[in-house]
């Protein structure tokens, strides 16, 4: 199953057209809904938020964008991108090591180990379920 979008709205279309009006600067949320007129304030961020991300996922559009929460979306030059792609790497690296980290507990649940002072003797991973 792909989750590359190959088609986009019209809406969408013309995010992109502005996006490549403003090449190089960081336009934030409140900004491009403010002077596109295509989302209105009530649902207009959440609306907005999944054209980015059609138009990331978009196989037509080769252009890369980058968002941030803090000075809104652009599109990418390479070093930008560069820079991005190292930090959530990382990211996705640390988040990975921790989820392995959990497994490794949640997989020692009832076993023995050495007792040597007042240790438990048997691993216990997870709290008892109210009423078990």
């Amino acid at each position: 199953m792909s989750t590359i979008k190959k088609d986009l709205n019209t809406r969408q279309w013309k995010l992109y057209k502005y996006l490549k009006q403003h090449k190089g600067e960081w336009k934030k949320l409140d900004d491009v809904i403010a002077e596109t007129n295509l989302y209105n304030n009530s649902g207009g961020y959440r609306l907005l938020k999944a054209d980015i991300r059609a138009l990331k996922n978009s196989e037509v559009i080769q252009t890369v964008l980058s968002t941030d929460t803090s000075k809104g979306v652009k599109l990418a030059t390479k070093k930008e991108y560069a820079e991005y792609s190292k930090r959530r790497w990382k990211a996705i690296i640390k988040m990975i090591e921790l989820q392995r980290h959990q497994d490794k507990k949640a997989g020692l649940d009832g076993q023995y180990r050495l007792v040597f002072n007042q240790e438990k003797p048997v691993i216990e991973s997870f709290v008892k379920e109210a009423g078990a």
